[in-house]
């Protein structure tokens, strides 16, 4: 069985860093879609964050079932934060 893929939070885009707006107050989870047990499907979103100005649907890298979740709603969301774990699809 292969081992679990780390699925981590995205690279903010260069525009948030150039202005401020949006990077500089940071981002947090507001909700998070999915639990240990869970089947999720590549791209399917798993975790939604929020800033001053922007609300974003986080999707999954892979396609498998979520082994653990590392973040909780209310948490600081920098780029490549740890979301889950999850264990890919044999198909």
């Amino acid at each position: 069985m292969p081992a679990p893929v780390e699925v981590r939070s995205p690279l903010w885009p260069v525009c948030w860093k150039s202005c401020g707006n949006c990077a500089g107050e940071g981002a947090f989870v507001t909700e998070v879609l999915i639990a240990p047990g869970d089947i999720v499907r590549f791209n399917q979103t798993i975790v939604r964050t929020e800033t001053s100005k922007v609300s974003t649907d986080v999707p999954s890298s892979v396609a498998g079932r979520v082994v653990s979740v590392h973040v909780q709603v209310g948490d600081a969301f920098p780029e490549d934060t740890l979301i889950a774990m999850i264990e890919r699809d044999a198909a």
